[in-house]
Protein backbone atom coordinates (compact mmCIF):
# COMPACT_ATOMS: atom_id res chain seq x y z
CA UNK A 1 0.00 0.00 0.00
CA UNK A 2 0.85 3.73 -0.19
CA UNK A 3 0.03 6.70 1.54
CA UNK A 4 -2.65 9.12 0.52
CA UNK A 5 -0.48 11.98 -0.11
CA UNK A 6 1.35 9.56 -2.56
CA UNK A 7 -1.39 8.26 -4.44
CA UNK A 8 -2.96 11.77 -4.75
CA UNK A 9 0.35 13.05 -6.05
CA UNK A 10 0.39 10.04 -8.55
CA UNK A 11 -3.12 10.72 -9.87
CA UNK A 12 -2.50 14.78 -10.84
CA UNK A 13 0.68 13.90 -12.41
CA UNK A 14 -1.23 11.42 -14.79
CA UNK A 15 -4.11 13.94 -14.96
CA UNK A 16 -1.84 16.89 -15.66
CA UNK A 17 -0.07 15.36 -19.07
CA UNK A 18 -3.46 14.46 -19.95
CA UNK A 19 -4.24 16.06 -23.26
CA UNK A 20 -7.91 17.02 -22.74
CA UNK A 21 -9.16 18.33 -25.88
CA UNK A 22 -10.73 22.08 -25.49
CA UNK A 23 -13.84 24.03 -27.99
CA UNK A 24 -14.98 27.39 -27.76
CA UNK A 25 -18.38 28.07 -25.65
CA UNK A 26 -20.56 30.98 -26.01
CA UNK A 27 -20.48 33.05 -23.26
CA UNK A 28 -23.92 32.56 -22.14
CA UNK A 29 -23.98 28.75 -22.24
CA UNK A 30 -20.25 28.72 -20.29
CA UNK A 31 -21.04 28.04 -16.69
CA UNK A 32 -19.47 24.64 -15.58
CA UNK A 33 -16.75 24.44 -17.67
CA UNK A 34 -13.44 25.05 -16.92
CA UNK A 35 -11.05 28.39 -18.69
CA UNK A 36 -8.19 26.52 -21.24
CA UNK A 37 -6.19 29.82 -21.50
CA UNK A 38 -5.81 32.62 -20.02
CA UNK A 39 -8.22 35.62 -21.21
CA UNK A 40 -7.77 39.34 -21.00
CA UNK A 41 -10.23 41.84 -21.46
CA UNK A 42 -10.30 43.31 -25.04
CA UNK A 43 -11.66 46.80 -24.29
CA UNK A 44 -11.57 49.29 -21.48
CA UNK A 45 -14.55 49.81 -19.22
CA UNK A 46 -15.80 52.22 -18.50
CA UNK A 47 -14.93 53.05 -22.75
CA UNK A 48 -15.64 56.38 -22.41
CA UNK A 49 -16.36 58.76 -19.20
CA UNK A 50 -19.74 58.98 -18.35
CA UNK A 51 -22.41 60.38 -16.10
CA UNK A 52 -23.57 58.24 -12.85
CA UNK A 53 -26.31 60.74 -12.70
CA UNK A 54 -29.19 62.07 -14.17
CA UNK A 55 -28.54 65.88 -14.16
CA UNK A 56 -26.04 68.64 -15.31
CA UNK A 57 -22.33 68.36 -16.27
CA UNK A 58 -20.19 71.50 -15.28
CA UNK A 59 -17.15 73.18 -14.98
CA UNK A 60 -16.77 72.74 -11.16
CA UNK A 61 -14.61 75.95 -11.63
CA UNK A 62 -18.11 77.61 -12.53
CA UNK A 63 -19.71 77.08 -9.38
CA UNK A 64 -17.14 77.39 -6.53
CA UNK A 65 -18.90 80.21 -4.65
CA UNK A 66 -22.58 78.69 -5.15
CA UNK A 67 -24.39 78.68 -2.39
CA UNK A 68 -27.71 79.25 -0.79
CA UNK A 69 -27.66 83.05 -0.56
CA UNK A 70 -25.60 82.86 -3.68
CA UNK A 71 -27.12 81.20 -6.66
CA UNK A 72 -25.12 80.89 -9.94
CA UNK A 73 -26.59 80.71 -13.15
CA UNK A 74 -25.16 78.63 -15.92
CA UNK A 75 -26.52 78.11 -19.55
CA UNK A 76 -28.05 74.98 -20.82
CA UNK A 77 -26.60 74.49 -24.60
CA UNK A 78 -27.50 70.86 -25.01
CA UNK A 79 -29.19 67.67 -23.63
CA UNK A 80 -27.11 63.82 -24.22
CA UNK A 81 -28.82 60.89 -23.64
CA UNK A 82 -27.33 57.34 -23.21
CA UNK A 83 -26.53 55.58 -26.42
CA UNK A 84 -25.35 58.93 -28.10
CA UNK A 85 -22.30 59.40 -29.75
CA UNK A 86 -19.61 60.87 -27.77
CA UNK A 87 -20.56 64.89 -27.78
CA UNK A 88 -17.65 66.78 -30.40
CA UNK A 89 -18.65 70.26 -28.31
CA UNK A 90 -16.63 72.43 -26.81
CA UNK A 91 -18.35 73.66 -23.32
CA UNK A 92 -16.87 76.56 -21.81
CA UNK A 93 -17.52 78.39 -19.05
CA UNK A 94 -21.08 79.22 -17.86
CA UNK A 95 -22.08 76.84 -19.44
CA UNK A 96 -23.34 73.32 -18.82
CA UNK A 97 -25.07 70.40 -20.04
CA UNK A 98 -28.15 68.33 -19.61
CA UNK A 99 -27.04 64.56 -19.01
CA UNK A 100 -28.58 61.08 -18.34
CA UNK A 101 -27.26 58.17 -16.37
CA UNK A 102 -24.67 56.27 -18.69
CA UNK A 103 -24.35 59.07 -21.22
CA UNK A 104 -20.69 60.15 -22.53
CA UNK A 105 -19.71 63.07 -21.66
CA UNK A 106 -18.32 66.12 -23.34
CA UNK A 107 -14.92 67.47 -23.26
CA UNK A 108 -14.04 69.55 -20.33
CA UNK A 109 -16.68 69.39 -17.87
CA UNK A 110 -15.46 67.93 -14.63
CA UNK A 111 -18.36 67.23 -12.41
CA UNK A 112 -22.14 66.41 -12.77
CA UNK A 113 -24.64 67.82 -10.55
CA UNK A 114 -27.69 65.40 -9.69
CA UNK A 115 -30.97 67.05 -11.16
CA UNK A 116 -32.46 66.91 -7.62
CA UNK A 117 -30.11 69.46 -6.30
CA UNK A 118 -30.17 71.85 -9.12
CA UNK A 119 -32.35 74.75 -7.33
CA UNK A 120 -34.28 75.86 -10.39
CA UNK A 121 -34.55 75.23 -13.85
CA UNK A 122 -36.19 78.31 -16.00
CA UNK A 123 -36.03 77.71 -19.76
CA UNK A 124 -32.19 76.96 -20.32
CA UNK A 125 -31.25 78.87 -17.20
CA UNK A 126 -30.11 76.50 -14.85
CA UNK A 127 -29.49 77.62 -11.31
CA UNK A 128 -27.35 76.01 -8.67
CA UNK A 129 -26.83 76.64 -4.83
CA UNK A 130 -24.22 73.88 -4.09
CA UNK A 131 -20.64 74.11 -4.80
CA UNK A 132 -19.82 70.18 -6.23
CA UNK A 133 -16.77 68.07 -5.96
CA UNK A 134 -14.34 68.05 -8.75
CA UNK A 135 -15.23 64.55 -10.11
CA UNK A 136 -18.07 63.81 -8.68
CA UNK A 137 -20.76 61.65 -10.05
CA UNK A 138 -18.35 60.78 -13.37
CA UNK A 139 -17.28 57.10 -14.19
CA UNK A 140 -14.22 57.60 -15.79
CA UNK A 141 -12.75 55.38 -18.69
CA UNK A 142 -10.97 52.30 -17.87
CA UNK A 143 -12.25 52.25 -13.98
CA UNK A 144 -14.01 49.25 -13.94
CA UNK A 145 -11.69 47.16 -16.46
CA UNK A 146 -8.54 48.06 -18.14
CA UNK A 147 -7.69 46.88 -21.64
CA UNK A 148 -4.96 44.03 -21.77
CA UNK A 149 -6.43 43.13 -18.04
CA UNK A 150 -6.22 39.76 -17.22
CA UNK A 151 -10.08 38.28 -16.49
CA UNK A 152 -9.97 35.02 -16.40
CA UNK A 153 -6.56 32.36 -15.95
CA UNK A 154 -6.31 28.60 -17.49
CA UNK A 155 -7.91 26.21 -14.54
CA UNK A 156 -10.70 28.84 -13.42
CA UNK A 157 -14.09 27.51 -13.23
CA UNK A 158 -16.56 29.79 -14.99
CA UNK A 159 -20.03 30.72 -12.61
CA UNK A 160 -22.86 32.66 -13.17
CA UNK A 161 -21.04 35.71 -11.99
CA UNK A 162 -18.48 35.45 -14.41
CA UNK A 163 -20.92 35.92 -17.23
CA UNK A 164 -21.94 39.31 -15.91
CA UNK A 165 -17.62 40.72 -16.73
CA UNK A 166 -17.59 38.49 -20.09
CA UNK A 167 -20.96 40.32 -20.91
CA UNK A 168 -19.73 43.69 -20.42
CA UNK A 169 -16.60 43.76 -21.91
CA UNK A 170 -17.84 41.91 -24.67
CA UNK A 171 -16.42 38.16 -25.22
CA UNK A 172 -19.05 36.36 -26.81
CA UNK A 173 -17.07 32.81 -26.29
CA UNK A 174 -14.13 31.43 -24.55
CA UNK A 175 -11.95 28.52 -25.26
CA UNK A 176 -12.79 25.95 -22.59
CA UNK A 177 -12.00 21.96 -21.81
CA UNK A 178 -14.14 20.16 -23.07
CA UNK A 179 -16.22 17.87 -20.17
CA UNK A 180 -14.40 14.70 -19.76
CA UNK A 181 -16.01 12.04 -20.69
CA UNK A 182 -16.73 9.19 -18.26
CA UNK A 183 -17.42 5.34 -18.85
CA UNK A 184 -19.11 4.06 -15.27
CA UNK A 185 -19.31 0.24 -14.69
CA UNK A 186 -21.42 -1.70 -11.90
CA UNK A 187 -19.80 -5.00 -11.29
CA UNK A 188 -21.77 -7.69 -9.46
CA UNK A 189 -23.82 -11.02 -10.89
CA UNK A 190 -26.15 -9.77 -7.45
CA UNK A 191 -27.04 -6.07 -8.42
CA UNK A 192 -30.36 -5.38 -9.61
CA UNK A 193 -30.44 -1.84 -11.95
CA UNK A 194 -34.30 -1.94 -11.82
CA UNK A 195 -35.19 -0.48 -8.55
CA UNK A 196 -39.17 -1.28 -9.68
CA UNK A 197 -38.05 -5.08 -9.34
CA UNK A 198 -38.69 -7.20 -6.40
CA UNK A 199 -35.30 -8.55 -4.73
CA UNK A 200 -34.24 -12.55 -5.15
CA UNK A 201 -32.69 -14.28 -2.52
CA UNK A 202 -29.14 -12.84 -2.61
CA UNK A 203 -29.41 -9.68 -5.13
CA UNK A 204 -29.44 -6.32 -4.20
CA UNK A 205 -30.37 -2.97 -5.69
CA UNK A 206 -27.45 -1.39 -7.33
CA UNK A 207 -27.08 1.69 -5.72
CA UNK A 208 -23.28 2.48 -6.98
CA UNK A 209 -24.21 3.56 -10.73
CA UNK A 210 -27.00 5.81 -9.97
CA UNK A 211 -24.82 7.79 -7.03
CA UNK A 212 -22.08 7.99 -9.47
CA UNK A 213 -23.60 9.60 -12.41
CA UNK A 214 -25.16 11.85 -9.99
CA UNK A 215 -21.79 12.82 -8.13
CA UNK A 216 -20.02 13.00 -11.57
CA UNK A 217 -22.45 15.41 -12.83
CA UNK A 218 -22.12 17.36 -10.12
CA UNK A 219 -18.29 17.26 -10.55
CA UNK A 220 -19.29 18.67 -14.21
CA UNK A 221 -18.25 16.00 -16.49
CA UNK A 222 -20.28 14.13 -18.89
CA UNK A 223 -21.37 10.58 -18.11
CA UNK A 224 -21.27 8.58 -21.49
CA UNK A 225 -22.08 5.25 -19.95
CA UNK A 226 -23.72 3.79 -17.20
CA UNK A 227 -23.37 -0.14 -17.14
CA UNK A 228 -23.59 -2.89 -15.16
CA UNK A 229 -21.59 -6.04 -15.84
CA UNK A 230 -21.33 -9.61 -14.30
CA UNK A 231 -18.30 -11.48 -12.11
CA UNK A 232 -16.64 -12.33 -15.64
CA UNK A 233 -13.17 -10.96 -16.56
CA UNK A 234 -13.77 -11.82 -20.42
CA UNK A 235 -16.72 -9.85 -20.38
CA UNK A 236 -14.63 -7.29 -18.36
CA UNK A 237 -12.11 -7.46 -20.98
CA UNK A 238 -13.83 -7.12 -23.68
CA UNK A 239 -15.95 -4.53 -22.38
CA UNK A 240 -12.81 -2.06 -21.37
CA UNK A 241 -11.62 -2.81 -25.24
CA UNK A 242 -14.82 -1.48 -26.40
CA UNK A 243 -14.27 1.47 -24.59
CA UNK A 244 -11.22 2.11 -25.76
CA UNK A 245 -12.06 2.63 -29.44
CA UNK A 246 -15.04 5.62 -28.02
CA UNK A 247 -14.16 8.81 -26.80
CA UNK A 248 -13.87 8.32 -23.31
CA UNK A 249 -11.16 10.18 -20.97
CA UNK A 250 -12.04 7.81 -17.53
CA UNK A 251 -13.41 4.69 -17.34
CA UNK A 252 -14.20 4.03 -13.66
CA UNK A 253 -15.51 0.65 -12.12
CA UNK A 254 -16.85 0.02 -8.82
CA UNK A 255 -16.46 -3.42 -7.01
CA UNK A 256 -14.07 -6.69 -7.86
CA UNK A 257 -10.90 -4.71 -7.02
CA UNK A 258 -9.78 -6.50 -3.74
CA UNK A 259 -8.00 -9.47 -2.95
CA UNK A 260 -10.87 -12.19 -3.74
CA UNK A 261 -11.81 -15.03 -5.66
CA UNK A 262 -14.17 -13.44 -8.08
CA UNK A 263 -12.10 -10.04 -8.17
CA UNK A 264 -10.46 -9.52 -11.57
CA UNK A 265 -10.13 -6.23 -12.49
CA UNK A 266 -6.61 -6.00 -11.40
CA UNK A 267 -5.76 -8.74 -13.40
CA UNK A 268 -8.16 -7.99 -16.16
CA UNK A 269 -6.53 -5.11 -16.62
CA UNK A 270 -3.15 -6.11 -16.79
CA UNK A 271 -4.13 -8.73 -19.46
CA UNK A 272 -5.44 -6.10 -22.00
CA UNK A 273 -1.86 -4.29 -21.07
CA UNK A 274 -3.27 -1.93 -18.86
CA UNK A 275 -0.14 -0.07 -16.84
CA UNK A 276 -0.86 -0.64 -13.13
CA UNK A 277 -0.05 2.97 -11.25
CA UNK A 278 -0.60 1.86 -7.80
CA UNK A 279 -3.63 -0.71 -5.89
CA UNK A 280 -4.19 0.04 -2.47
CA UNK A 281 -3.82 3.44 -0.52
CA UNK A 282 -3.79 3.84 2.85
CA UNK A 283 -7.63 5.04 3.45
CA UNK A 284 -10.71 4.38 4.65
CA UNK A 285 -13.30 3.39 3.46
CA UNK A 286 -11.36 3.04 -0.05
CA UNK A 287 -8.46 1.14 0.64
CA UNK A 288 -8.48 -1.24 -2.30
CA UNK A 289 -8.54 1.64 -4.47
CA UNK A 290 -6.85 0.69 -8.08
CA UNK A 291 -5.57 3.54 -10.33
CA UNK A 292 -3.76 2.47 -13.70
CA UNK A 293 -3.60 4.02 -16.93
CA UNK A 294 -5.27 2.07 -20.06
CA UNK A 295 -3.15 1.17 -23.38
CA UNK A 296 -4.79 3.80 -25.15
CA UNK A 297 -4.02 6.43 -23.02
CA UNK A 298 -7.07 6.51 -21.15
CA UNK A 299 -7.93 6.56 -17.22
CA UNK A 300 -9.13 4.20 -15.08
CA UNK A 301 -10.05 3.76 -11.62
CA UNK A 302 -11.09 0.60 -10.17
CA UNK A 303 -13.56 1.62 -7.11
CA UNK A 304 -14.38 -0.87 -4.14
CA UNK A 305 -17.62 -2.08 -3.77
CA UNK A 306 -18.97 -0.81 -1.02
CA UNK A 307 -20.99 2.34 -1.22
CA UNK A 308 -19.41 4.57 1.09
CA UNK A 309 -15.78 3.14 -0.31
CA UNK A 310 -16.81 3.75 -3.78
CA UNK A 311 -17.91 7.55 -2.89
CA UNK A 312 -15.02 8.42 -1.09
CA UNK A 313 -12.83 7.26 -4.15
CA UNK A 314 -14.69 9.11 -6.34
CA UNK A 315 -14.34 12.35 -3.94
CA UNK A 316 -10.70 12.01 -2.69
CA UNK A 317 -9.23 10.29 -5.88
CA UNK A 318 -11.40 10.54 -8.92
CA UNK A 319 -11.96 14.03 -8.60
CA UNK A 320 -8.17 15.03 -8.41
CA UNK A 321 -7.89 13.67 -11.52
CA UNK A 322 -10.26 15.28 -13.22
CA UNK A 323 -9.02 18.70 -11.80
CA UNK A 324 -5.58 18.20 -13.03
CA UNK A 325 -7.01 17.22 -16.30
CA UNK A 326 -8.54 20.87 -16.34
CA UNK A 327 -5.15 22.59 -15.05
CA UNK A 328 -7.38 23.54 -11.85
CA UNK A 329 -5.97 23.90 -8.39
CA UNK A 330 -5.53 21.30 -5.75
CA UNK A 331 -8.30 21.67 -3.36
CA UNK A 332 -8.30 23.04 0.04
CA UNK A 333 -10.55 22.14 2.82
CA UNK A 334 -12.29 24.12 4.74
CA UNK A 335 -11.66 24.05 8.46
CA UNK A 336 -14.42 22.83 11.68
CA UNK A 337 -14.34 22.39 15.55
CA UNK A 338 -14.65 18.53 16.20
CA UNK A 339 -17.70 17.87 18.49
CA UNK A 340 -17.26 14.32 18.40
CA UNK A 341 -13.96 12.04 19.69
CA UNK A 342 -12.33 9.33 17.26
CA UNK A 343 -10.34 7.03 17.43
CA UNK A 344 -8.60 5.19 14.56
CA UNK A 345 -5.14 2.98 13.66
CA UNK A 346 -2.22 5.50 13.23
CA UNK A 347 -0.91 4.81 9.52
CA UNK A 348 -4.63 5.14 8.01
CA UNK A 349 -6.56 8.85 6.61
CA UNK A 350 -10.44 8.16 7.38
CA UNK A 351 -12.43 10.00 5.51
CA UNK A 352 -15.97 10.25 7.95
CA UNK A 353 -19.44 10.90 7.18
CA UNK A 354 -20.20 14.03 9.21
CA UNK A 355 -21.99 16.84 9.14
CA UNK A 356 -21.06 20.86 10.48
CA UNK A 357 -22.97 23.43 11.39
CA UNK A 358 -22.03 27.09 11.30
CA UNK A 359 -22.84 29.19 14.54
CA UNK A 360 -23.76 33.29 15.30
CA UNK A 361 -20.00 33.41 16.96
CA UNK A 362 -18.55 32.58 13.24
CA UNK A 363 -17.36 29.07 14.03
CA UNK A 364 -17.73 26.17 12.02
CA UNK A 365 -18.49 23.07 14.13
CA UNK A 366 -18.59 18.94 12.94
CA UNK A 367 -20.52 16.31 14.24
CA UNK A 368 -19.55 12.68 13.29
CA UNK A 369 -22.23 9.97 12.75
CA UNK A 370 -23.06 6.64 14.01
CA UNK A 371 -22.37 4.24 11.44
CA UNK A 372 -19.15 4.55 9.42
CA UNK A 373 -18.58 1.51 8.05
CA UNK A 374 -18.23 1.44 4.61
CA UNK A 375 -21.36 -0.53 4.09
CA UNK A 376 -23.81 1.60 5.83
CA UNK A 377 -25.44 3.93 3.34
CA UNK A 378 -28.27 5.58 6.15
CA UNK A 379 -25.97 8.50 6.91
CA UNK A 380 -25.74 9.69 3.69
CA UNK A 381 -29.51 11.21 4.39
CA UNK A 382 -28.02 13.47 6.79
CA UNK A 383 -25.22 14.10 6.00
CA UNK A 384 -23.58 17.68 4.46
CA UNK A 385 -19.73 16.96 4.53
CA UNK A 386 -16.83 14.29 4.72
CA UNK A 387 -14.41 15.07 7.56
CA UNK A 388 -10.95 14.15 7.46
CA UNK A 389 -8.91 12.26 10.29
CA UNK A 390 -5.66 12.13 9.29
CA UNK A 391 -2.81 9.60 9.07
CA UNK A 392 -0.51 9.63 11.70
CA UNK A 393 -2.47 10.22 14.86
CA UNK A 394 -4.76 7.79 16.96
CA UNK A 395 -6.82 9.52 18.45
CA UNK A 396 -9.07 13.23 17.46
CA UNK A 397 -10.94 14.83 20.55
CA UNK A 398 -13.83 16.73 21.41
CA UNK A 399 -12.91 20.45 20.50
CA UNK A 400 -9.75 19.51 17.87
CA UNK A 401 -9.82 21.63 14.45
CA UNK A 402 -9.78 19.02 11.82
CA UNK A 403 -10.29 19.28 7.60
CA UNK A 404 -13.63 18.99 5.96
CA UNK A 405 -14.59 19.06 2.66
CA UNK A 406 -18.50 19.45 1.22
CA UNK A 407 -19.88 16.37 -0.36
Amino acid sequence: MITYEQAKNIIIAEGQSYSLKTQAIATPDICGHVCAKDLDAPISVQPFDNSAMDGFAVFSSDLVDAKEDNPVTLSRIMVIAAGDSVPDIDVTADQCVQIMTGAPLPKGVDSVIPIELVSSIDGDNITFTQKPRQGAHIRKAGEDFQKGQNVLKKGDLIEAQHIMALATLGIDKVEVYRKPNIAFLATGKELVDDLSQDLQSGQIYNSNAPYACAALDAMNVACKECTTIPDNQQAFEEKLKTLMIQDIDIVISSGAVSAGEFDFVKAGLENIGAKILFHKVYVRPGKPVLFARLPNGSLYFGLPGNPAASSVSLRFFVNHALRAMRSQEEEKPSYAKLMTAFSKKKDFRIFLKAKTDSWDDGFLTVDLFAGQASFMVNPFLKMNCWAVAPEGIEELKAGDVIEIFPL
